[in-house]
């Protein structure tokens, strides 16, 4: 099986995969009937993973380019390399919070009071943060209702913790508080892990009734 092969083939098991956690968070929303409330690294993890099959086809084609003395490919393979480290890097700072799918601007808001005031973080709403005045730090938070989500996150590092056991607070008061659920979310996920996985089927159905993956170079 030659290299392109073994590329589609990754490719494959990655999208098949991130497509079955989307159709998972979709389902999880309409069987549990609550908001879901999730680290959002754990997306990063799989945006980064649609990276990898491309970095490692470039390490492996590395090879058949040295003898050809050309400069180009030869550096590829590294630029791929410390392209996907900035990826890690910026992804690792700027998805350290937590995203809430399945609300609305008043259920977020609910469940968020109640988690501070469980926990009792004294705090300040302005209009784009919320400012934990007992810890000196400042609560980025989004909400966007028509699609159902929230995300917090606690830009300063030394208090990143605090998101953890507010996100816990919070899914808390789902557990144990009538909800009116936002399932648009959770309808985007569905279809999107569906689409993947379908993608990925008919795809490889494509390369098998032409022979592709037995076709011999």
């Amino acid at each position: 099986m030659d290299i392109m092969k073994w590329f589609f083939i990754l490719y494959g098991i990655v999208m098949v995969a991130i497509g079955l956690y989307a159709f998972g968070i979709g389902a999880w929303g309409f069987v549990k009937k609550r908001p879901l409330i999730v680290a959002a690294r754990q997306l990063m993890w799989f945006l980064l993973a649609i990276y990898v099959p491309q970095t490692i086809q470039a390490f492996v084609s590395l090879p058949s380019f040295w003898g050809r003395g050309d400069l180009f490919f030869t550096i590829i393979p590294i630029i791929e390399i410390v392209a996907l480290v900035l990826l890690v890097f910026i992804f690792w700072r700027q998805m350290a919070g937590y995203m809430i799918l399945g609300v609305s601007d008043e259920t977020f808001r609910e469940a968020l009071v109640s988690a501070l005031n469980k926990l009792n973080l004294p705090y300040q709403e302005t209009i784009s943060k919320i400012k934990l005045t007992g810890l000196g730090a400042d609560m980025q938070v989004v909400v966007a209702s028509w699609t159902g989500t929230a995300q917090i996150r606690i830009k300063q590092w030394r208090h990143v913790r605090y998101t953890k056991k507010i996100a816990l607070a919070m899914d808390d008061y789902y557990k144990n508080n009538p909800v009116k659920v936002n399932n648009s979310a959770f309808i985007v996920y569905l279809l999107l892990g569906i689409l993947m996985i379908v993608f990925v089927v008919v795809v490889a159905f494509g390369f098998f009734g032409s022979g592709f993956l037995f076709r011999s170079y």
